[in-house]
């Protein structure tokens, strides 16, 4: 998760930039004994180069993607997402993390709905096997309810695990060891999710899923986001019918498609027909091949 968002927050703030430079291009950024550079000269510059022109059409992307999918994003989907991202980190750490990015809390918010936007965009156009879809059902682990101990770093993590191996029981552990989370209540229960709720951390789902109920981790847990943790596993549902988790396996199917980039080029295919449709008409010669990929692929 990390490279995915460290690429959101270059392409966030690079195009409040270049967006911000096309609109005041006059003012002077810096002089020089020959002369002065402005956001004009700049701007020039950046749009020809290989980053602008892919910023570029990013841009045009997410304008034409949310035009047709943007209604099926809401800010309650959005805001759901941020806090459960927001709630694995611990509130110190991702300000810690959203300040090392250059990013504020506003723009990861936007370049998750652009996410979704995408996914939706996808999802609409995708074509879905009924064998990739058996395939999902057999590897879907249905609602799964777990109790996390949030460790402040691993030997703390530890420390909690030889403490619950020493006979103490989970609520005194949690309350000594636990730091806060707010993605869960009382002493660590997380509400119930599935296998294709890809807003609890994978390294959590991992181990919630492979222990029987009442079993905690042998062993810390460390999170893609760097954070320690104990995972207990207290029940697990019934796995239901497969046409009535149909959608719920659909979205996993078209998530771990636009996530594997072996299908780099199906996605330009699907964007480029999108594309298409949309008469996109690039005004600036410097831009004009921003697309082709895209174009050329369908």
């Amino acid at each position: 998760m990390r490279r995915k968002f460290f690429w959101g927050v270059i392409l966030v703030i690079f195009v409040a930039g270049v967006t911000y430079l096309a609109v005041s291009g006059s003012k002077t950024l810096a002089t020089t004994d020959n002369g002065k550079i402005t956001q004009a000269d700049y701007y020039d510059e950046v749009k020809q180069s290989s980053a602008g022109r892919q910023v570029f059409a990013q841009m045009v992307i997410n304008k034409v993607l949310d035009k047709k999918y943007g209604k099926e994003v809401t800010t309650a989907d959005v805001d759901k997402q941020y806090a459960t991202l927001r709630a694995q980190y611990g509130d110190s750490k991702f300000k810690q993390y959203l300040s090392q990015a250059g990013m504020t809390e506003k723009q990861y918010k936007e370049s998750l709905r652009d996410k979704q936007v995408m996914q939706a965009a996808v999802k609409a156009n995708y074509k879905i096997s009924a064998d990739k879809l058996k395939e999902a059902y057999d590897n879907y682990v249905p609602d799964t309810t777990i109790s996390l101990i949030t460790a402040k770093d691993e030997d703390s993590a530890q420390a909690a695990i030889d403490a619950l191996d020493s006979g103490e029981s989970w609520d005194d552990v949690y309350k000594q060891y636990s730091q806060a989370n707010s993605a869960v209540s009382g002493t660590g229960q997380m509400a119930a999710f599935d296998s294709t709720n890809t807003n609890v951390d994978s390294e959590i789902r991992k181990a919630a899923f492979n222990q029987d109920a009442g079993v905690y981790s042998a062993s810390p847990v460390k999170g893609t986001n760097g954070t320690f943790y104990v995972v207990r596993t207290d029940a697990m549902a019934e796995k239901p019918a497969q046409s009535k988790i149909e959608s719920k396996l659909k979205d996993k199917i078209t998530n771990d498609f636009i996530n594997d980039t072996n299908n780099q080029e199906e996605m330009k295919k699907i964007i480029g027909k999108l594309l298409n449709k949309a008469n996109v008409n690039i005004k600036d010669s410097d831009l004009k091949s921003a697309l082709t990929g895209y174009l050329t692929a369908n």
